[in-house]
């Protein structure tokens, strides 16, 4: 049984660091969030619970021995936590669209240069994907313009899925919301003006797809909301996953 253990803490170790290279990996492009905050700090914990500097800090008496608990328990609710979002989050990126879904595609940034961001630009080719895959389909093009942004996301994405050929008559822009619950809202309001589907296919990263369904949801949306999910950047997908479990709970909460 002992050797049992000594095996699982190296596997977790090995695990550990390679998730933590994972999370370290996005700061060389200046992408630092709560996401990269949280992984490293899990991923270091699980290193120190492995490693023989565990017996050190569990043999201190006092307010050594009750920090290293406390840390530990706030460490395994963290996981549980992070093991149970995940799994719905990776649940709610495989669910298929219904068919006739009205296709609702959620902006992201803007370059300085009018074109679309990584990740919006893998949105706009999951959204042509999609559409090309169903002629008769029709997009809602959802994002307004940042103070940052020289056009609204919605015109970014309206210019560049014209140009790679997807007919101007399946894109309706919606270009006011500033997030993703007025991307909801707005575009609530042209499907009932359009007499479109109530059915969605939501067009974002995997990674949010659980979080842009329960905010449809809360807009009052009771069709069939099914996920048509972008191919993140893998460099990125873990911090952006675990940046995630902080935000679903002001979602679910609020």
């Amino acid at each position: 049984m002992k050797a049992f253990f000594v095996i699982l803490r190296v596997i977790l170790a090995i695990a550990a660091v390679g998730m933590l290279v994972w999370f370290l990996i996005p700061l060389a492009s200046n992408v630092f969030n709560i996401g990269n905050v949280a992984g490293i700090a899990l991923c270091v914990w699980t290193l120190v619970l492995c490693s023989p500097l565990r017996k050190v800090l569990k043999g201190k008496r006092g307010a050594g021995k009750a920090l290293f608990q406390l840390i530990t328990i706030v460490y395994a609710v963290g996981m549980l936590y992070a093991a149970a979002a995940t799994t719905a989050i990776l649940f709610s990126a495989s669910s298929t669209p219904a068919q006739g879904s009205t296709v609702i595609v959620l902006g992201a940034q803007v370059h300085k240069s009018g074109r679309p961001s990584v990740i919006l630009n893998g949105r706009i080719q999951a959204a042509e994907q999609y559409l090309n895959g169903h002629p008769d389909a029709v997009a809602i093009l959802t994002g307004g313009q940042g103070s940052d942004e020289v056009k609204s996301e919605a015109d970014c994405m309206y210019d560049e899925m014209v140009s790679d050929g997807i007919d101007p008559a399946r894109l309706i822009k919606e270009d006011k919301a500033t997030d993703t619950a007025e991307n909801f809202r707005f575009s609530q309001d042209i499907i009932e003006k359009n007499n479109l589907s109530t059915d969605l296919a939501v067009v974002t990263d995997g990674f949010h797809q659980f979080r842009a369904k329960l905010i449809a949801q809360k807009q009052g949306f009771s069709g069939t909301i099914g996920a048509v999910s972008a191919d993140t950047d893998m460099r990125f997908v873990p911090t952006y996953l675990a940046r995630e479990w902080f935000a679903l709970p002001t979602v679910l909460f609020k």
